[in-house]
């Protein structure tokens, strides 16, 4: 829910290496974004965002590779400017409605200033204890000490950075987190549409611990939308999006869906072409997702078909016996009335 422009110090390298360009808009409210008022923010106004940016930027067809809150955005998209997608839509632990996810249920509940003030008392705890001194550091010498910063391990430098673009991501504005908070529990209204009604190819990439989404909620895109594939990353968390495996497997793949032989230099030599290697991967991928699909869609209907088979049965069977039940009690009243009339 923080702005997204900074996250691009992640990944620009790696996405240059594979000749991509990285946009990354901020929402309204969020970054350097100009605020909107909640009632105005509607979640399919922002494909015609958009759409505009990068008719001003010349860009006349993208991907989109969305997290967490960013999903319903992103398939926002899909239902209103398809023509404008290059390709698969990627989400890294995408948010999936509570309708459907079956999780902070209970949040619809909470008054919506409350859940306001929360959030954004939240983000600012959580900026003062990530932007505080560690104990075993002496105040002079933190952020600003030279000899301390060459015996930081990479970890290190890359985990002060993680921590240093979050602040940074939540200082300049609130508003349109809070507003995205409000959005995801469909507080004042849906999304406008369900996933199910996206038929755009969509690559969910989710963590087998994430805490904030369960796995059972994007096994649900699966199941339910048309022409969704699930990559589940073991151990991986809410973070995943910045697992460079991660980002580099979805960069290769949309790298590979651009390829166009004719103009790949590697291609005119005798050595094979790697990226014609992941086309040819990503093809069979797909052959393979949409076979288990129509297995499972001819398993659920034999299911189906069983279960009626049975009840037609059952209703016959019970006929039957309804009708030998009327058969056998025919007789009897006949009998008693015949005894009535032969004693009268």
């Amino acid at each position: 829910m923080g702005c997204v422009r900074y996250f691009i110090a992640f990944f620009d390298d790696l996405a240059t290496s594979y000749g991509l360009r990285l946009i990354c808009p901020d929402r309204p409210g969020i970054g350097l974004s100009d605020d909107v008022k909640s009632d105005d923010q509607e979640v399919l106004k922002w494909p015609d965002v958009i759409s505009e940016l990068c008719d001003i930027l010349d860009i006349p067809k993208f991907f989109i590779m969305a997290h967490s809150a960013g999903a319903p955005y992103a398939l926002a998209c899909a239902m209103r400017i398809p023509h404008k997608l290059q390709g698969t839509i990627y989400l890294v632990c995408p948010w999936v409605s509570t309708t459907v996810a079956n999780n902070f249920k209970w949040l619809r509940f909470v008054p919506t200033p409350v859940m306001k003030f929360t959030n954004s008392a939240g983000i600012s705890i959580q900026q003062i204890m990530h932007g505080r001194q560690p104990y075993s550091t002496k105040p002079s010498s933190h952020r600003t000490s030279g000899a301390l910063a060459a015996q930081m391990s990479s970890f290190e430098k890359k985990q002060q950075l993680g921590l240093a673009i979050l602040k940074a991501s939540f200082a300049e504005n609130l508003s349109g987190a809070n507003n995205d908070l409000i959005m995801c529990f469909e507080r004042r209204r849906t999304f406008g549409f369900s996933y199910t009604d996206v038929d755009h190819p969509v690559h969910v990439f989710h963590g087998t611990k994430d805490d904030r989404i369960p796995v059972s909620a994007v096994k649900w895109m699966e199941d339910n939308m048309p022409d969704c594939r699930l990559t589940l990353v073991e151990g991986g968390k809410h973070s995943l999006f910045l697992r460079a495996e991660v980002v580099d497997t979805i960069f290769k793949s949309i790298a590979a869906q651009l390829h166009v032989k004719d103009k790949c230099r590697l291609c005119m030599i005798p050595t094979k072409c790697w990226l014609m290697e992941e086309v040819e991967n990503e093809r069979k991928e797909r052959e393979l997702q949409i076979q288990r699909k129509v297995e499972a869609s001819f398993a659920k209907l034999s299911r189906s078909q069983s279960i009626q088979t049975v009840d037609q049965n059952n209703n016959n069977n019970n006929a039957i016996n309804n009708q030998r039940s009327s058969a056998d009690r025919v007789p009897q009243t006949s009998d008693k009335l015949l005894s009535i009339y032969t004693y009268f």
